[in-house]
């Protein structure tokens, strides 16, 4: 009588009724309302960041103003750093794996596959797109909370003075009685880098990078265990 351990059981794939519907109608939404969402936050005007008054003449907020694309990290790069890297991990990891399952044939599968719509969808791929959207959800959701964050608070960046260029002499302006402004005197025609300049805190490239980073460090950890447990079951 062979052991279960140097026998593998070939299961057929189970069949699934809810696979592609939970995808189609519950995930797919929720990430493409915050893809809008994101949009209208980041890339529009439609919601205006609070006023928040300054100093005139305030040295601390009359750097010079660096174009995006002039950035030491630009937000395209972040996004590829962010979400490429992670993905591109997970991906090889993943492959590992399933490749390790396939060639072992004593080691029994964790995951089985599944027919959905007349396909059937392996380990591999489920558990791929599985953390690859959980990722891409949690950056979304991190780029949100952090947009909304930064429009409640109104912060400004070290450029604002710059890009605003302030009417000082605007009818009841006066920086000799009062030199803390609370009015919108800005004269500066990038209406684009004068929002910009009213959203700095927190960081986006700060909560993006920290995301990536931390999600990045619990995938593993939850990888080596996974490994460990199939180790432990082909022993």
């Amino acid at each position: 009588m062979t052991s279960p351990k140097t026998k593998a059981k070939k299961k057929p794939p189970k069949d699934s009724m809810t696979l592609l519907p939970c995808f189609y109608f519950v995930e797919l939404p929720i990430v493409l309302s915050s893809l809008v969402s994101l949009y209208f936050l980041e890339l529009t005007d439609v919601l205006s960041p609070a006023m928040v008054g300054f100093r005139c003449y305030d040295r601390d907020l009359s750097m010079p103003y660096v174009e995006t694309g002039d950035e030491l990290i630009p937000l395209l790069m972040l996004l590829s750093l962010a979400f490429a890297g992670p993905a591109a991990s997970i991906m090889l990891g993943e492959a590992v794996m399933y490749c390790m399952q396939s060639k072992l044939k004593t080691c029994p599968k964790l995951e089985g596959s599944i027919n959905a719509g007349g396909c059937s969808f392996n380990s591999f791929l489920r558990r791929t797109v599985r953390f690859v959207g959980v990722h891409v959800f949690g950056l979304l959701a991190t780029a949100l909370v952090t947009d909304v964050i930064q429009l409640a608070t109104g912060y400004h960046a070290p450029f604002f003075l710059t890009v605003c260029q302030p009417n000082y002499t605007a009818p009841g302006v006066s920086c000799d009685n009062n030199a803390y402004i609370t009015q919108d005197i800005c004269m500066g025609k990038d209406q684009y880098a004068i929002m910009s300049a009213r959203k700095t805190f927190p960081s986006q490239h700060a909560t993006l990078s920290g995301f990536a980073a931390v999600y990045i460090s619990v995938s593993t950890c939850f990888a080596s265990v996974y490994y460990d447990a199939i180790c432990m079951m082909c022993l």
